[in-house]
């Protein structure tokens, strides 16, 4: 089956931590996730101030033809999605309702009754296709590019506030597809010259309306008093223009700017400063043990599953991860709505993975365990296994590379094992991972129809029980069968100054979702 909706190339998913923006070897950048702490709110909220936060410096303030996940994460503010995504990576409706066909291949979109444009223009199904359109027409770089690219050309306007779209083919997932934001037609539309540039004025319909943009200095927001969801109790936001992450953090540290993104290695410093709230959150990035099933021992179960045996998880996450990490026992988060508890599980045991060994005939073996040397808590974990395969009989190797080197080896499937990761896409299309179906290949090599089937299965399932069970199935046979090890999914965190009150709650793709309930301490 040939899957649409991959967001990723398979080996840029895997080989470190995937980024829209720029390629990170060492750890992955912040997403948004589910927050594990939240800030006391023992006075009541006041409104009025201006936030300041972070935004990279922007080629276009158009959300449909930004490429830069930094940029996208502000426009959200100005932006309304036609989904959103809630703390368990579930597509909820959000601008509209939808009603899928039975048979997968069509919905039906209603836009919610009184939703305007900043400028005071009702939002109408004509936005919606203009966006769709635009997209459709957007190069391939653009953030939201993906999900266009199950949906047919054939749009069906069925009045002002409805329409109907054809899908190419079944896909279980569809609903993510919808986590674009819209524009509005009649004011996009009108841009004839190239001077005209209105991509830098935007027009949009979320919880703030754009005041002005100065370039490499900041952008300005204020409130928008006709959001159909709860009024901001900021008058305003700022956004400051700072060129990387360090930047970010730099002027965070100097309270430049109110909140900021943390990666694993940043933010251990505040764990302890009274200044800094700090809210974890869980990310997409999963990092696991892989396999090269042309290695004749790899290609045996009861090798793999001696492997499995031989790391200790819940200690790496306590001393490699910091804490900051959940176990993964498949490709789903565990905060997914798709996440299935009751699978096969690998207990850390030297002496049962030492007889499974030898069992199988596989004492005194070799392997080479190939890791990217920037990324450092993968070069610990392969430190670990290569210990710990000393101790079950097996002799290790460890071959830690810079990052283009480990690339070209993976791509020549010049490994034994390796530790690697994917960036995953809250729907779990895992075809690219383990799929080999008409000639697929995978960085694994892994070869079987069973999988291949139940890859199948999870990717076309109509309906959301439907779906829930075809996951369930998928994640259940990947535990028994163990292509991989699965280790954890990694946490980033929202830091914010103590003077920011309110319920934080970031989630994944936007860790401002619910900004419109902080509010500063007076």
């Amino acid at each position: 089956m040939r899957r649409l909706l991959l967001t990723a190339a398979a080996l840029g998913m895997l080989t470190g931590c995937f980024n829209l923006n720029n390629r990170d070897n060492s750890t992955p950048p912040p997403s948004a996730g589910v927050a594990l702490s939240s800030t006391p709110t023992p006075i009541a909220p006041v409104n009025g101030g201006t936030l300041k936060i972070p935004i990279r410096p922007p080629k276009t303030l158009n959300p449909l033809l930004n490429e830069d996940a930094s940029v996208d994460a502000v426009l959200k503010l100005l932006f309304e999605p036609l989904m959103t995504q809630d703390s368990a990576f579930k597509p909820v409706p959000n601008l509209a309702s939808f009603n899928f066909a039975s048979d997968g291949m069509s919905v039906i979109i209603t836009l919610r009754d009184g939703l305007k444009w900043s400028d005071g223009v009702t939002i109408t199904s004509d936005d919606v296709v203009f966006s769709l359109n635009t997209l459709r027409d957007a190069p391939d770089t653009v953030v939201y590019k993906s999900c266009i690219r199950n949906i047919s050309a054939a749009y069906t306007i069925l009045d002002e506030k409805k329409i109907k779209l054809q899908f190419l083919q079944p896909y279980s997932g569809m609903a993510y597809a919808f986590c674009f934001p819209i524009i509005p037609k009649h004011y996009y539309e009108n841009q004839t010259e190239p001077s005209d540039d209105i991509n830098m004025k935007p027009i949009g319909n979320g919880l703030f309306v754009f005041d002005f943009y100065t370039s490499m200095k900041q952008m300005k927001l204020n409130s928008n008093p006709d959001t159909y969801r709860k009024r901001p109790y900021f008058a305003s936001v700022e956004a400051m223009v700072a060129p990387d992450q360090q930047s970010e953090l730099n002027a965070f540290e100097q309270r430049m700017i109110d909140v900021v993104s943390a990666e694993l290695a940043q933010w251990g410093r505040y764990r302890n400063n009274t200044d800094t709230n700090i809210n974890e959150y869980s990310t997409m990035y999963y990092d696991f043990i892989g396999f090269n099933f042309n290695n004749e021992m790899l290609a045996k179960f009861e090798a793999r599953e001696a492997i499995a045996h031989a790391v200790n998880i819940p200690d790496m996450i306590n001393d490699i991860y910091l804490g900051h990490a959940s176990q993964a026992y498949t490709p789903i988060n565990r905060d997914s709505w798709l996440f299935e508890p009751d699978v096969s599980q690998y207990a850390f045991d030297l002496i049962l993975a030492e007889n499974l060994l030898k069992n199988a005939g596989y004492s005194g073996a070799s392997l080479r365990i190939l890791v990217n040397a920037e990324n450092d808590e993968r070069v610990k974990i392969a430190g670990i296994l290569k210990d710990n395969l000393g101790k079950i009989g097996v002799g290790a190797t460890l071959e830690s590379l810079v990052y283009d080197e480990y690339v070209r080896r993976l791509n020549e499937k010049d490994f034994d094992v390796f530790i690697g990761g994917f960036n995953l896409s809250a729907a779990p299309d895992l075809g690219f991972a383990f799929g080999s179906a008409n000639g697929e290949e995978n960085i694994f090599s892994y070869k079987n129809e069973a999988m291949n089937a139940l890859l199948a299965s999870a990717f076309t399932a109509a309906g959301g029980a439907a779906y829930q069970k075809a996951v369930s199935d998928l994640q259940k046979y990947i535990a028994k069968e163990l292509p991989c090890v699965s280790l954890v999914f990694r946490k980033s965190a929202m830091l914010s100054d103590r003077k920011v009150l309110g319920d934080k709650h970031p989630i994944i793709f936007n860790i401002y979702s619910d900004i419109n309930q902080w509010f500063f301490n007076r």
